[in-house]
């Protein structure tokens, strides 16, 4: 998301831009935004769309499956000849991709032997070697925590720009203020920590109400899971509206007081809370991976207990242990000015993900490379392409996510310690 953000306002900015990709998504919530053709699509395995998608488009090969690896040689050896035709014919000056499979170090190593620079954005904190960067000239990332923990890990160092957010599509047109927001009801975000809250808050302050916008993960599911394992066993809570998973969040934050982010994983970002940041909204974030350096003050941090960042984040924590939060979250909708700062801090703190701060960041960066205007080079061989006759891509238009159960069998953490909240 960030990254295609990031093209349109180049484009904006007068580069040429050509995206090639295929049919492959994290879920099956990533089809949402091609919903309206994604069946005639998918049934044309092997095709080649062209898809229009405002200022940009996407050259897209449908592949079987959205899985990357269920990928077939052929559709990947597709892609690749896709590639090469790109490389021909557009004449890119800079080639930038992800990912960390054979494929993709075929997409650096061609840029490569043709002297174009290549470089790639690290998004998340999956990448454990080293041979996938080996061709790369610039290796970016969302935050500063991230390259440090890159630079720790493996020995490089990636550039920080953050993420690209497009204000007209996060910021609500009103603000109401009325709920506690969380997002993805899946265990490595956290939610068990947001069902032992709501549990807390049911009976206690039942004013206080939580929205769960669903995207991977189930809400049913998982609060039948945790809440046998604290005992009692629920069906729903009285305090809590679930949101089927959406594309438009603009209304979600229109109804937000606080945002809850209570990952248990390394998160790089967190988009959601740099959203919230933008909105005025205040959030909640455990202090792991870069969530803290995307709230800074205009939110708290809090510090779980080790064992709930180990895979498969299946910890329960004891209601005793949550209760400093719970305090908190009741001050914010009682002490009206104690919750204005928390505000203000917020929407300044926001500024920093304006689209034309990141993409000056990213141009920044990338400058000594774009400078060598690799494009314009003749190739002193010629090149023989892989596939001359290629199909032509079936033109659409970019219209506009179904969550998939979470399973898993989940221990009950039991800790003397309070909760450590930073504010």
């Amino acid at each position: 998301m960030s990254m295609r953000e990031l093209m349109l306002h180049l484009k904006q900015r007068g580069w040429d831009v050509c995206i090639l990709t295929m049919t492959v998504f994290d879920t099956m919530t990533g089809t949402l935004r091609l919903k309206d053709c994604w069946d005639t699509i998918h049934k044309e395995v092997g095709s080649h769309y062209h898809i229009i998608d405002g200022d940009i488009s996407h050259h897209l090969i449908t592949t079987h499956s959205i899985n990357r690896f269920n990928l077939t040689t052929y559709e990947e050896d597709t892609f690749f000849s896709y590639y090469i035709h790109a490389l021909d014919e557009f004449k890119p000056d800079l080639v930038f991709y992800y990912g960390g499979h054979l494929l993709d170090f075929s997409i650096a190593d061609e840029a490569l032997d043709r002297q174009i620079p290549v470089g790639a954005y690290l998004a998340n904190a999956q990448y454990q070697d080293t041979r996938w960067c080996r061709d790369l000239d610039i290796i970016l990332t969302n935050s500063q925590a991230a390259s440090d923990m890159y630079f720790e890990r493996q020995g490089f160092r990636a550039i920080p720009i953050g993420v690209t957010i497009n204000p007209l599509q996060v910021l609500a047109e009103e603000h109401l203020r009325q709920n506690v927001l969380f997002v993805n009801p899946s265990p490595a975000k956290g939610v068990a920590i947001t069902i032992v809250l709501a549990l807390m808050l049911e009976k206690k302050r039942p004013d206080i109400k939580f929205e769960v916008v669903e995207s991977r993960g189930n809400w049913s599911d998982m609060l039948r899971q945790i809440s046998k394992a604290l005992g009692e066993e629920r069906d729903s809570l009285t305090n809590v509206i679930v949101t089927p998973n959406c594309t438009d969040m603009r209304p979600v934050y229109g109804r937000a007081r606080i945002t809850l982010m209570p990952s248990m994983w390394y998160e790089n970002f967190g988009r959601v809370a740099a959203e919230s940041m933008m909105n005025g909204i205040p959030a909640i974030v455990s202090k792991r991976g870069g969530l803290p350096e995307v709230v800074k003050d205009g939110g708290i941090t809090l510090e779980l207990p080790q064992e709930c960042y180990k895979e498969p984040y299946d910890q329960v924590v004891r209601p005793e242990f949550l209760q400093p939060l719970a305090d908190f979250i009741e001050r914010c909708y009682d002490d009206e000015n104690f919750y204005q700062i928390y505000v203000q801090r917020a929407k300044q703190v926001g500024t920093l993900y304006t689209p034309n701060a990141t993409t000056d960041r990213f141009l920044a960066a990338v400058e000594p490379l774009v400078a060598r205007r690799a494009g314009d080079r003749d190739l002193k061989a010629p090149r023989v392409r892989r596939n001359k006759q290629l199909p032509p891509f079936t033109q659409l238009e970019m219209p506009e996510e179904n969550s998939l159960p979470n399973n898993l069998a989940l221990n009950t953490l039991s800790t003397d310690e309070p909760l450590k909240i930073k504010y």
